[in-house]
């Protein structure tokens, strides 16, 4: 019976406690894209390795049909989040032969490309303690 009530608890403290993130989407492309949104809790992969997300959800339209990609039942922790305009449908991000990305994208905090590459997580993480909205602004 104590190890039934101590499983019962640790399913009700989690559930208790688990956190909601929405990400909005602005400077949409197209209507007949695919917009999908990976969030990371490493630096490891981050932003375009799907294999190392933590979760991989793709938009929703929204309020005012703004898209919105809806994560749930979060830890609170740090976080980075990478959004991809898929214009052809093919579930990668199509890039010039040096490696210049061809499609829009987005992380979090709209950090911008470096010269020579993407964002790193430190400068895309958010601290996630409550349940929170977001918005990430595509780069054409």
């Amino acid at each position: 019976m104590k190890t039934v009530m101590i499983l019962i608890g640790i399913i009700f403290h989690t559930h208790l406690f688990a956190l909601d993130l929405d990400v909005e989407i602005k400077n949409r492309k197209s209507n007949g894209s695919i917009l999908s949104c990976a969030i990371f809790e490493r630096a490891e992969g981050f932003p375009m390795d799907s294999a190392k997300r933590l979760s991989g959800v793709l938009a929703e339209t929204g309020q005012n049909n703004v898209p919105v990609c809806k994560f749930k039942g979060l830890a609170s922790k740090k976080y980075a989040v990478a959004v991809l305009e898929d214009l052809n449908g093919n579930g990668d991000m199509d890039k010039t032969f040096i490696g210049i990305p061809k499609e829009p994208w987005g992380v979090s905090n709209d950090v911008p490309a470096h010269t020579f590459g993407p964002p790193n997580f430190d400068e895309a993480a958010f601290q996630l303690t409550t349940n929170k909205t977001i918005q990430i602004k595509l780069k054409q």
